[in-house]
């Protein structure tokens, strides 16, 4: 054999030795350019969240120092006093005390006053439910302040201008005498908290927590204030979160602060941005130098994967031009007459079969012919010794239509309306031999007559029902034909009350017909050829099925047709679990 004149391997090694220290040199300087970046980025992160942290507890000492102020306050003192309460000058000079202190438009937190007993409340205003300290007398700060000189809170709650809240610190108010007249309390505003982190110069994602665990602000996320840390996932060891902690007016205030989404991606994007710009050239280099080697393997391969593509799509005509005296060329050659040879095996094969599925059909309309004519002029030849000319001529003209019909039709299609007149042409004759001893009814529905069936088909059935079931049948017996519409189907159905079949004669009939078997020996033409034929016309999930006509005694027996309520060459493939829904199904 000659040796492989294909330039893959040497395009490859090629590349590989141009391209290899350059991709070294670049995956090395990407790492440390990375790692020192994200070092430094982390070092930035942790100082910034410390400065918040610290600002948010110079907050709360700066409360706690205005507070001081305000208990000590004699206008504040006298406001509490029981003698003063409710006195309106007096309380309005108190609240110009606390408004000195902590101005409502502009300060970083809102101030209030709150008597022992819950009777005086500055500002002025609606009580807030949570100050009102019949129900919260024991709970939150108030609870908090028994049985400490300084407290701070959590609370997520509007202020009395209507602007969110993070916490609150509070002092208790006594007089000279030591007895405890009200609490003086700060609601620090959410505001405040966010101006703190943006002075640190976090310009992403923070969250203050208490030792708690509470979340009090949360500046990516607000949704998540009045939550708590485990429930937002925070503190985890993501590497992309830094915590620091301060205290502030006696209370440890955490911080938690994320990187901006992307930072750390971004770091690594730039140092690789400048090691790829390197590999990048070396590539081009590499490429263009190999270009000319590749270009003789790659569009011979390429030719031959896009022939593939169209053999795999059915095209068997395409050819391909050998490119040399090579493997490739021998390659295209191959190909050629591969598929030269498999276009003419399949035309072979189309062609047979289509003469055997015409042979078939045409032995199975063939074989259904005589058995109806033998008995038709069986029913004559007994009318003409009767003497009984009218009937004869009724017969025979009622014969002749059913062998028209039979011989101008094998090649097309029927309709359900013309096989059902053949049908009752064929019951007409019969019931000359037979006379009184079976009836037969009619009941389609009109939707019907006009859907295509192939010749032949009812006729059948209805043969079947007479001789294999009400011929058998002592006294008198009943044929009821029906048809309907089920969706896009047509379901005719021939019912006859005769003795039936054993139940495992009937189980290997139902059998034999789902699988559209073909009759064996010329026997079985009746249903097994009909149904065939139809399976051969419209495919699975199309045929007959059958199942006693009296589910509870095995009696009787029904032949349910199934076919496609449009024209042959329309109809759609059916379901194969159709028929053994119908021949499992009640009758």
């Amino acid at each position: 054999m000659r040796r492989p004149r294909y330039f893959r391997r040497v395009f490859a090694l090629f590349l590989a030795a141009a391209i290899a220290p350059a991709a070294a040199i670049s995956v090395v300087y990407t790492s440390l350019a990375g790692a020192a970046l994200r070092r430094e980025a982390e070092g930035r992160l942790d100082s910034q969240a410390a400065a918040f942290a610290r600002a948010v507890a110079s907050i709360a000492d700066s409360c706690a120092r205005g507070l001081e102020a305000v208990a000590s306050d004699q206008a504040v003192l006298a406001a509490l006093a029981p003698g003063n309460r409710g006195d309106p000058a007096v309380s309005a000079k108190a609240y110009r005390r606390i408004s000195a202190s902590f101005p409502r438009d502009s300060g970083p937190a809102e101030a209030s006053v709150i008597s022992v007993d819950g009777s005086v409340f500055l500002p002025l205003g609606a009580v807030p439910p949570d100050r009102d300290l019949s129900v919260y007398g024991s709970w939150g700060i108030f609870r908090s302040l028994a049985a400490a000189p300084i407290a701070v809170e959590p609370r997520v709650a509007p202020l009395s201008d209507g602007s969110p809240g993070s916490f609150c610190v509070g002092i208790p108010i006594e007089g000279d005498d030591g007895v405890r007249l009200g609490y003086a309390i700060a609601d620090v505003r959410r505001s405040a908290i966010a101006a703190a982190a943006s002075s640190s110069g976090l310009s992403s994602g923070a969250s203050l927590a208490f030792p708690s665990g509470k979340i009090v602000f949360d500046r990516s996320e607000p949704e998540r204030e009045d939550g708590f840390v485990y429930e937002a996932g925070l503190g985890s060891d993501s590497g992309r979160l830094s915590e620091a902690s301060a205290s502030g007016a006696g209370t440890g205030f955490t911080v938690f602060a994320s990187s901006p989404s992307g930072l750390y991606d971004g770091f690594g994007r730039s140092a690789r941005n400048v090691a790829l710009a390197g590999l990048a050239g070396a590539a081009v280099l590499a490429s263009v130098l190999a270009l000319r080697v590749s270009s003789s393997v790659t569009e011979p391969v390429l030719q031959m994967a896009r022939s593939m593509s169209r053999v795999e799509a059915g095209d068997l005509t395409i050819r391909i031009e050998p490119s040399g005296d090579d493997e490739l060329g021998d390659l295209a050659r191959s190909f050629n007459a591969m598929t030269a040879e498999i276009d003419a095996l399949l035309k072979r094969e189309v062609e047979r079969q289509e003469l055997l599925r015409e042979a078939e059909l045409g032995a199975l309309a063939a074989q259904m012919n005589p058995h109806f004519l033998h008995n038709t002029l069986a029913s004559i030849k007994s009318l003409a010794k009767l003497g009984r000319q009218a009937e004869i001529a009724e017969v025979v003209s009622r014969l002749g239509k059913i062998l028209r019909a039979g011989m101008g039709t094998r090649a097309g299609f029927s309709t359900i309306g013309e096989s059902l007149s053949y049908v009752s042409d064929y019951l007409s004759i019969e019931k000359v031999r037979f006379g009184d001893r079976f009836a037969f009814r009619l009941d389609v529905d009109p939707s019907v007559q006009a859907a295509a069936i192939p010749p032949l088909t009812l006729e059948p059935l209805a043969e079947n029902a007479l001789t294999h079931g009400l011929e058998r049948k002592r006294g008198h017996g009943t044929l009821r034909i029906t048809g309907r519409l089920e969706g896009s189907d047509v379901v005719v159905s021939f019912v006859d009350d005769g003795p039936g079949m054993e139940p495992d004669a009937m189980e290997a009939l139902s059998a034999s017909l789902l699988a559209a078997e073909p009759p064996k020996g010329g026997r079985g033409m009746g249903l097994l050829g009909t149904n065939r034929r139809i399976a051969l016309e419209y495919g699975d999930g199309y045929g007959i099925g059958v199942r006693p006509a009296d589910a509870a005694t095995g009696r009787g027996f029904e032949a349910i047709l199934r076919v496609p309520a449009r024209l042959g060459d329309q109809a759609r493939p059916g379901d194969p679990a159709r028929l053994g829904a119908i021949a499992g199904g009640p009758a």
